[in-house]
C-alpha cells in the first residue's frame, strides 16, 4: 500500500497525526486508561527519538502533534508501535483496537503548526470534555496556555521551518 502522503518527505519531520479506535468504539473513558495511553506515547517518543509538541487524548481516537528528528524513525513506525503496545496493554485478548491506518498531514510552516495546535486543543472542548482547552487533563493546552509542566509535551520550537 502507498504510504499516503509520507513518500518524498526524506526532510520533512513534522506531523500531525489522527488515529481512531475500530469502529469509533469509545473505548478511552477512564483516567487510568488514558493516563496509560498518555504514558505509552511518552516512552514511544523517547524510544523513536520523536518530539511532543501537541495532544489530546479524546475517547475513541488521539491527535498528535510530532516531530520526528533527522535520523529517527519515520512517523510510520513511531505510531506501529504506540498501536501495537496499546492493543496488547489496554485491551489484551481483543485482536486489536486501533482502524488498520493512521491519518497524517505533514507540516511545512509555523503558520501551520499553530493551525493544528489549536484544533488538538480545542477538540476536548468541541466534544463537550472540557469548557476551556486547558482544564482537559489529557491535552497539551495547559502546557501551551498556562505554561503548566508536561513530561510528554515540548513547547519550544526550537528548529527552523524550510
Amino acid at each position: 500500500m502507498p504510504l499516503r502522503g509520507r513518500f518524498g518527505l526524506a526532510e520533512q519531520r513534522v506531523f500531525f497525526v489522527t488515529t481512531s479506535v475500530k469502529n469509533h468504539v469509545r473505548l478511552f473513558t477512564s483516567d487510568a486508561v488514558m493516563s496509560e495511553l498518555k504514558e505509552i506515547i511518552r516512552t514511544y517518543a523517547l524510544k523513536h527519538n520523536a518530539l511532543v509538541f501537541g495532544y489530546a487524548l479524546m475517547q475513541n481516537h488521539f491527535h498528535l502533534l510530532i516531530a520526528i528528528r533527522c535520523g529517527g524513525p519515520k512517523v510510520s513506525a513511531f505510531m506501529r508501535d504506540i498501536k501495537r503496545v496499546t492493543s496488547k496493554t489496554i485491551s489484551p485478548g481483543s485482536g486489536g483496537i486501533w482502524q488498520a491506518r493512521f491519518d497524517d498531514v505533514a507540516i511545512f510552516s509555523e503558520s501551520q503548526f499553530r493551525i493544528k495546535l489549536n484544533y488538538i486543543h480545542n477538540n476536548p472542548v468541541k466534544a463537550g470534555l472540557a469548557s476551556v482547552a486547558e482544564d482537559y487533563p489529557f491535552s497539551s493546552a495547559a502546557a501551551w496556555i498556562s505554561g503548566k509542566p508536561d513530561p510528554l509535551v515540548t513547547t519550544s520550537l526550537n528548529f527552523v521551518w524550510p
